[in-house]
């Protein structure tokens, strides 16, 4: 899974949701793939599912390990 490219993304920043497809948190690395879909009505739709196999390698990244260090209090 290296050279997957994610973009980073803050709380409470906008997104373009026409354009992200993997996102991962900031904190503790979780990897999520977005799809999204348009209803006839003009709604948008977004469905999140957890990647397991991304998220996985995306934690044993140098920052991803000490953030989430931070996040534990050690």
């Amino acid at each position: 899974m290296s050279g997957t490219v994610y973009n980073q993304r803050y709380d409470d920043e906008w997104v373009d949701v026409t354009n992200e497809r993997l996102i991962a948190c900031c904190d503790c690395g979780l990897v999520h793939s977005y799809e999204h879909i348009l209803l006839t009505d003009g709604v948008i739709l977004r469905k999140a599912v957890r990647n397991n196999r991304l998220t996985a390698a995306h934690r044993r990244t140098t920052e991803v390990k000490a953030s989430i260090k931070k996040l534990k209090g050690k």
